[in-house]
């Protein structure tokens, strides 16, 4: 009787983490809506939704278009240049994009960003880059500025340990 309800038990939590992992995991982005008449009549929050909206489903030419109205509709907030730079890059538009880095308030993404478009520059230009390969370019500069960051600091470490008399 004892292993019945140990078993029981067990069937039932199983059975609410694997709905409630699928009701987590399975959401879905549906956009509904006139994008032109976002477009035309948009605030600066409609037109920077819809444009990460397009961002985030890979159709980077629509994302550019909204995002730089983002940019005539209003001077003081910056959060839209990020996905607009790399809406240019994923395009192949790399000279458009390094225009667009100058405005992004997180100067290390920047940096970073630059490191990759300097990479994407040497690569043959008749041949289409694809995101994943893009996406991965800037993991690895991101990792290599962070293994230089933490092997600078360890040898920081070990010379001022190594100080004096």
């Amino acid at each position: 009787m004892m292993q019945y309800n140990y078993l029981k038990i067990k069937f039932f939590i199983l059975l609410h983490a694997f709905l409630l992992s699928n009701l987590l995991i399975a959401q879905k982005y549906i956009f509904e809506g006139d994008p032109q008449l976002i477009f035309e009549e948009g605030s600066f929050k409609q037109n920077y939704n819809t444009g990460l909206f397009f961002y985030n489903t890979n159709q980077w030419d629509l994302a550019i278009k909204l995002l730089k109205r983002c940019d005539e509709l209003t001077r003081r907030k910056t959060i839209h240049y990020k996905p607009l730079a790399w809406s240019h890059i994923y395009i192949g538009d790399y000279a458009a994009a390094a225009k667009f880095l100058k405005k992004i308030k997180n100067k290390k993404h920047a940096d970073l960003v630059r490191l990759v478009l300097k990479d994407l520059k040497k690569l043959p230009k008749r041949k289409k880059i694809e995101k994943e390969l893009i996406d991965k370019l800037y993991r690895e500069k991101r990792d290599l500025v962070k293994d230089a960051k933490r092997k600078t600091i360890a040898f920081a470490k070990i010379e001022v340990s190594n100080y004096g008399p």
